[in-house]
């Protein structure tokens, strides 16, 4: 009878083992996954504001006069190129080798970034870069190119583009919630500007007549992809140039939303999982004790019985 005891203290560890350590080793790695959009996303976010962040801190160390120069030098572009090639930015691409393009690439260039833009009705903050290839589009906004480069002015129209629905950024996500009267805050080398969405609409990716310059006005447009995950039309938020106040220039300090609604919904998910997971693991481990603890007694009842 004792060799009956202790073949069950022995096989007691494995199956405490498969019983509760393997489950919750699997429930483990199944978390790891489900909460990595979340951890990819939040790294993203946080480098495409350090960028934003480098890129004013880079402009106040910048002389000034240099600044004027490139703003002016990209002024005197935008009068020479006028309603350019305007193409859907995610079904085609102009050619990147040839000089109209690298003049395109050597204005407003010698930074990290060749903009930012920031909304603070979605707290959104990112940098914009010249062109629109999947390579920008991945590490934030894109300024298309064929439309005003975004340094204001009469008769320019600046088309600024930016994804929606990637696993691990945001990036654009939240432009569907942008409404008529909210403020867009463009800064372009040390060229502050405020725009007011003055209209909204979804089009087809080949309408783009809304895209043009108009004469004596100044216009500013965002586009991304819609619907979500389905990305058939394109959103088009429209704005126009308004006075800016002094005190508005905070605002380009200011850092943009990390956290979005289904990063809190999935993190709150993982809390629930792991106290109902430890949960169970203390109960497991109760009915074990208690299972080994009778079967203690019942071997020595039956010892002492011989």
């Amino acid at each position: 009878m004792t060799s009956t005891i202790g073949k069950h203290r022995k096989s007691a560890p494995r199956s405490l083992f498969r019983r509760t350590f393997l489950p919750i080793l699997l429930v483990v790695v199944g978390l790891l996954v489900m909460l990595y959009p979340v951890y990819a996303t939040q790294w993203n976010n946080h480098q495409q504001q350090k960028i934003a962040e480098k890129y004013e801190q880079d402009l106040k160390e910048t002389d000034p006069q240099a600044l004027s120069r490139a703003v002016e030098e990209a002024r005197r572009y935008n009068t020479t190129h006028k309603d350019g090639p305007i193409l859907d930015p995610w079904l085609a691409r102009v050619s990147e080798d040839n000089p109209a393009y690298e003049e395109y690439l050597s204005q407003l260039s010698g930074q990290s970034a060749m903009s930012q833009v920031v909304i603070p009705s979605i707290e959104s903050r990112l940098p914009v870069y010249h062109g629109t290839s999947d390579e920008v589009l991945q590490k934030g906004l894109g300024h298309l190119y064929g439309s005003s480069l975004p340094v204001g002015g009469k008769g320019t129209h600046a088309v600024i583009t930016g994804h929606t629905g990637l696993s691990n950024a945001t990036l654009w996500d939240n432009l569907v919630d942008v409404r008529k009267g909210d403020a867009v805050y463009v800064s372009t080398f040390g060229e502050k500007m405020k725009y007011e969405v003055y209209d909204t609409e979804v089009v087809l990716p080949d309408e783009v007549d809304s895209l043009k310059t108009r004469p004596e006005e100044d216009l500013l447009t965002l586009i991304t992809c819609t619907p979500y995950g389905v990305n058939t039309h394109r959103l088009l938020v429209h704005a126009h140039r308004v006075p800016m106040d002094e005190d508005e220039g905070n605002v380009f300090d200011d850092r943009g939303k990390l956290m979005q609604w289904w990063m809190w919904l999935l993190l709150a998910a993982a809390v629930l999982i792991i106290a109902l997971i430890t949960w169970w693991f203390l109960r497991e481990r109760k009915k074990q004790k208690a299972k080994q603890s009778e079967q203690v007694v019942v071997g020595e009842e039956e010892m002492e019985e011989e």
